[in-house]
């Protein structure tokens, strides 16, 4: 089931970007995935980034602008809660 963005607080956020990331990383632990690591370290590339993105964005029923496509915005869990939450409303 996809929920809108707008029905989730910042804590489920969290946990279902987690989720998508674990399945994104297998080699990712869950203790991995502090909100300010950098993802990049724990073995994302631009293939699955892009994978990691797709996935976002079907599991939050959200589609992300193409400038809002960047490292920055997917570097840590921290910012893609803000994107993810800027996309609420």
């Amino acid at each position: 089931m996809s929920y809108t963005a707008n029905e989730l607080t910042v804590d489920e956020i969290r946990e279902k970007t987690q989720a998508v990331l674990l399945d994104v990383l297998p080699d990712a632990s869950p203790s991995d995935l502090s909100d300010d690591v950098d993802i990049f370290t724990l073995g994302l590339d631009s293939i699955n980034a892009m994978t990691l993105i797709f996935n976002l964005q079907e599991s939050f029923g959200i589609e992300f602008d193409t400038n809002e496509i960047n490292f920055e915005n997917f570097q840590t869990i921290q910012n893609m809660i803000r994107l993810i939450s800027g996309r609420q409303g």
